[in-house]
């Protein structure tokens, strides 16, 4: 199967999940089950994110875009992490109501439609594995594999209220609720941060500008650097621009060469893959303005 079909199918699953979570929910009272209703309905927002996402990340580029369409995969993401957090409210106001108002809950119901919950989760996971190294599809399969724990901690719920009777029987599905809700914050937040950390062009996690700078400063012909800049353009691409100050006045054609020589190195050492590279006979600039 390609990216698409493999999001397709996570789709149409996840978008079914969520209109039997909710049937069963309601018959059988159960906040643990809306809470995996909603966060399946996350899992289908962030696939359908991805997907319209890496349609546009694979158009070209243009005059008016000329690195094309990549960080729609990385708005994509934002826009799911908003979401993940206005669920997660939701979802626990819901549990503290039941909380303060109990309700009886149908435990085999919960148990079942939770299980098969889980099932179908962990297929979704296995159809998003191999496109993880996206942003959009990584957030998907986050979602996915999140929403198989919580499933697990619903199901759980609802074989404890089948054997048991009580407050405990009352509430231990409102808590599930709970524990499914600190499940998606965290994603939530998570997801959030690594894209905005993109959008605003921040050095990746993995990366050390340091090492990069010693680095660059370790290639004969380099005496120095300076105005060196990492960032992403998607999860997949990343960009680095640098003033490298030569030892010596080279000709034109030993400088291609330098140049070639660069870019080999930070495409082996770091994944960049789009470098942007000005050579000085000496530094330009002020060390006030440019690191």
């Amino acid at each position: 199967m390609t990216r698409s079909q493999r999001l397709l199918a996570s789709f149409v699953i996840n978008l079914l999940l969520v209109i039997g979570l909710l049937i069963a929910g309601k018959s059988a009272h159960s906040t643990g089950l809306v809470a995996d209703a909603g966060h399946n309905l996350t899992d289908a927002m962030a696939i359908m994110f991805a997907l319209v996402a890496s349609l546009l990340a694979a158009r070209p580029a243009t005059e008016r875009k000329s690195f094309g369409y990549h960080r729609a995969t990385i708005l994509a993401a934002f826009a799911n992490g908003l979401v993940l957090i206005a669920v997660t409210v939701t979802i626990v106001w819901l549990a503290i109501s039941r909380l303060i108002h109990p309700q009886a809950v149908h435990g085999l119901t919960v148990t079942i439609a939770a299980s098969l919950s889980l099932l179908a989760n962990v297929f979704v996971v296995f159809l998003l594995r191999e496109g993880s190294g996206d942003l959009g599809i990584r957030s998907a399969l986050v979602h996915s594999l999140g929403d198989a724990l919580s499933a697990g901690v619903v199901a759980i719920a609802g074989v404890v209220t089948l054997v048991t009777t009580g407050p405990i029987a009352m509430r231990i599905d409102p808590i599930a609720s709970l524990i499914v809700a600190g499940f998606i914050v965290f994603e939530a937040f998570k997801i959030t941060g690594t894209s905005v950390q993109v959008l605003l062009e921040g050095v990746p996690s993995d990366i050390d500008l340091e090492s990069v700078r010693r680095c660059l400063c370790s290639i004969a012909g380099v005496a120095s650097v300076h105005d060196l800049h990492v960032w992403s353009l998607s999860a997949e691409q990343r960009a680095l621009s640098v003033h490298l100050v030569i030892e010596s006045d080279p000709l034109l054609s030993e400088t291609a060469g330098l140049i070639t020589g660069v870019r080999t190195t930070l495409t082996k050492e770091f994944s960049i893959s789009h470098a942007t590279i000005e050579i000085e006979a000496q530094r330009c600039g002020s060390d006030l303005e440019h690191p």
